[in-house]
């Protein structure tokens, strides 16, 4: 390449590929950012995600990570400005402004890469908006690399980019500072919405497979939680530490009951395209060993998130257990179809879904806000 080459001398094609790029990273980090704050201030009592598409590639684990937010401000936000100081280069052209530019690329690859291998080794999934991200940089950074010698920043626009990246993280910063001072409200929004939603009553048995118990019936608890889940579902690992944390909370007013529902086309009939391929397998596994399944529980997940599940590690677990003819028989199969078809009257079509008193609720809610429908209900029994 030569010394003095600028972006400006590129082809037309050149140009439309970097407006790809370019456009891509503003879309990505607009949705990563729109999904942050749907994810720690949540509005609403039910939804989903498109970014959850199986245990690997799931944007919930990114979301909920340290790495997620500086000081709450989320770090798709600097994804956005990054984009939009590189739109800025077509309106005001200079060699300041697109050696700049070049130099601002560098540094978000060296990050992108960063992330990358956190999400990876440290998380072992992958976002997926935040691969798209990843790739759109360094397309970007591939067009300036072919077409621009200028690499490196001036202080005028690289001042003007820092001053915007601040006034934005500030005016950010302060928006998420509002949305936590506003929680009493949100507690009554909550509160609201979760008292007009139907009640849909609970599935047709009581099941065997408890996180928390009051009493000998299920409807003996003030709080009676039914979750449906999928072993291999990121978000379904999120919800259980929750309720993990309801069950200490609540402790002697609160029942919590599993219900499979593996997002496995092996097992369940309503899933349409595979999804998770050892769901139903964990769920086998964890119908052989009742009395054991707040254990597995814990371990089926723990080995999801550390470095997978496997047909092997299944096989091994029910040898360990003494299962392993349960594990591998037709009569299992059918229990568990028969335990996954209870969820057919709610409409279940997406995991993690729970029943709160009858209420149905779809996604991961924060903890707290988890709590102040939870202390509604203790309250109201109490009248």
């Amino acid at each position: 390449m030569s010394d003095n080459k600028e972006l400006n001398s590129a082809t037309m094609n050149w140009h439309i590929i970097n407006w790809v790029a370019i456009l891509g990273m503003i879309s990505t980090s607009l949705y990563l950012t729109s999904h942050y704050f749907d994810v720690h201030f949540p509005t609403g009592l039910v939804g989903g995600t498109l970014c959850d598409i199986n245990s690997f590639f799931t944007c919930s684990a990114a979301t909920n990570s340290p790495f997620s937010n500086v000081m709450g401000v989320p770090i798709s936000l600097f994804g956005l400005l990054i984009g939009l100081f590189l739109a800025s280069g077509y309106l005001f052209k200079s060699k300041e402004i697109e050696g700049t530019n070049h130099f601002i690329l560098m540094i978000n690859a060296v990050g992108c890469l960063v992330l990358f291998l956190y999400s990876l080794i440290a998380l072992g999934t992958l976002c997926p908006f935040c691969t798209l991200y990843y790739v759109f940089s360094f397309l970007a950074l591939f067009v300036f690399y072919k077409h621009s010698s200028l690499k490196s920043p001036s202080l005028k626009p690289l001042a003007a980019y820092v001053l915007v990246g601040l006034i934005v993280s500030g005016m950010t910063y302060a928006n998420v500072n509002e949305k936590n001072s506003k929680k009493g409200a949100l507690a009554k929004s909550l509160i609201e919405q979760f008292f007009n939603l139907p009640n849909l009553g609970k599935p047709a048995t009581d099941s065997p497979f408890l996180v928390a118990k009051v009493g000998d019936k299920f409807d003996d608890a003030v709080i009676r939680i039914t979750k449906f889940s999928d072993f291999e579902c990121p978000a379904c690992s999120m919800l259980s530490d929750h309720l993990l944390k309801v069950a200490d909370k609540y402790q002697g007013l609160v029942s919590i009951q599993y219900k499979f529902y593996p997002l496995d086309v092996n097992c369940n009939a309503s899933v349409k395209q595979q999804i998770h391929r050892n769901a139903c397998n964990a769920s086998y596994l964890a119908y052989c060993a009742p009395e054991k399944f707040l254990e597995l529980h814990h371990e089926i997940f723990n080995q999801v998130n550390s470095s997978g599940l496997t047909t092997k590690w299944l096989t091994e677990k029910a040898k360990k257990l003494a299962v392993e003819d349960c594990y591998k028989s037709k009569e299992t199969r059918d229990a568990v179809v028969q335990i996954i078809s209870e969820a057919k009257p709610f409409n279940i079509t997406s995991t993690p879904t729970m029943l709160i008193n009858g209420v149905k609720i779809e996604g991961v809610l924060p903890i707290d806000q988890i709590n102040i429908i939870l202390d509604e209900i203790v309250a109201r029994s109490k009248k």
